[in-house]
């Protein structure tokens, strides 16, 4: 037939997780013989992640943002797109001066240089956590490891924040979870490697922080 555009609305959504993975690598394949444009309509995200070259991520109707899917997994335009492609850990607090304040721990906010006192919200995804265990003085936020989920090449950890402020999720590969020696009920201390701040109000550059 040749179809100048291909659309393809929720193609695999009633198959089994093995066959919509086998079913993606063969219409990855197909694009690349036939160079064919395809529109396709996906509620999920690493569908989506692994299919496209161009991703549009909507909200109740609204285009958030149009790029590759590292861009649009790297550079989250708004906080819907972060919390919307994969997990995430989420700090509140203030912001002021370029800084975000959760209550005893602070964050870098460069881009946010010049908020004054407005209310933020830190993301960062479980995989852009360290963890270590606590020691007296020891900087970063101190969490109380409830549970343990490590099967395969990673290792799921839920966490438990000693200021009740809620749990906090972490991947670590389990090659470091074994050499740790982890046991559920240690205190630890986890610290972000990469921190996303967004602000309720916006600042001039209501970006993302590194």
């Amino acid at each position: 037939v040749e179809p100048r555009v291909l659309l393809l609305d929720e193609p695999f959504g009633a198959l089994d997780a093995k066959v919509r993975k086998e079913l993606r690598r063969w219409l990855r394949r197909l694009h690349d013989e036939l160079h064919v444009t395809s529109i396709f309509v996906t509620h999920d995200q690493e569908e989506a992640l692994e299919v496209a070259d161009q991703i549009v991520l909507m909200n109740k109707g609204q285009v958030e943002q149009i790029g590759s899917p590292q861009e649009v997994y790297e550079h989250p335009a708004s906080p819907f797109v972060y919390g919307f492609l994969g997990n995430v850990n989420l700090f509140h607090g203030r912001i002021n001066q370029g800084v975000l304040d959760t209550g005893g721990v602070r964050f870098d906010a460069p881009n946010h240089a010049e908020a004054e006192d407005v209310a933020g919200i830190g993301y960062v995804r479980p995989h852009d956590l360290d963890i270590d265990r606590y020691t007296t003085g020891a900087e970063g936020i101190v969490v109380q490891l409830k549970r343990a989920h490590a099967i395969g090449p990673l290792a799921q950890l839920e966490l438990e924040r000693d200021d009740n402020a809620g749990l906090i999720e972490a991947v670590i590969s389990s090659d470091r979870f074994k050499r740790l020696d982890l046991k559920e009920g240690e205190i630890l201390v986890v610290r972000p490697r990469r921190l996303h701040v967004f602000a309720d109000q916006p600042s001039h550059n209501n970006q993302d922080a590194r």
